[in-house]
């Protein structure tokens, strides 16, 4: 299929699957090809737009083709089928579905990876919230206990005030009974002595 096509195909725009076309080809990457028009033209094929798919992500995410394609290198080899140097040694017409499939298969596990690796973050976040959340209700039971802590012993230092006036006032009474019964045998003991004294 021609640009056009492949570019409504992949979800791209024509802009962007020549640019990626001429980074291949820079790196020694040949797609077939077939003549439109009097002119040699790429003749895309459908395995070819997962490929052109995750180099397109990656030019996005880097925002830039060359960080893409180094980055797409670096990872595993992705581009391990490409030969700068030998022409002979790149993929033939037969060989190419070959490649192809092992470029389709790096691709998807890669993609397999990735998806891990955001399970795990997510995994993590739900974690950090769920600690987050321990973390609010220990500190809210926390402040409960101290203020009912404080309360409990506000209440009982006012029993205690409470208790010494009590046994205040009773020593006091205790102090005036004491004097009372002494005032009243001291008035027993005169009234004995003048009526003894009168005859009485």
């Amino acid at each position: 299929m021609l640009t056009k096509e492949f570019a409504l195909k992949s979800e791209l725009s024509e802009k962007q699957v020549r640019k990626i076309v001429q980074h291949l080809e820079e790196r020694g990457y040949q797609l077939k090809k077939t003549e439109y028009r009097g002119r040699e033209a790429t003749d895309f094929q459908e395995e070819d737009i997962e490929l052109f798919q995750e180099i397109a992500e990656r030019v996005g995410r880097t925002n830039s083709y060359e960080l893409a394609f180094e980055e797409l290198e670096k990872e595993k080899d992705f581009l391990q089928v490409i030969v700068k140097e030998n022409p002979d040694n790149l993929p033939s017409d037969q060989q190419f579905p070959q490649v192809m499939q092992e470029l389709k298969a790096e691709i998807n596990k890669m993609r397999e990876e990735r998806q891990l690796l955001g399970q795990m973050i997510s995994q993590v976040h739900q974690q950090q919230e769920e600690l987050k959340t321990l973390h609010n209700q220990l500190n809210n039971q926390l402040e409960t206990n101290t203020k009912s802590l404080n309360a409990m012993t506000e209440h009982q230092k006012l029993q205690a005030e409470q208790l010494t006036k009590t046994q205040e006032s009773i020593e006091t009474q205790t102090k005036e009974q004491k004097e009372l019964a002494t005032t009243i045998k001291n008035s027993h003991q005169q009234k004995g002595f003048w009526a003894r004294l009168f005859g009485g």
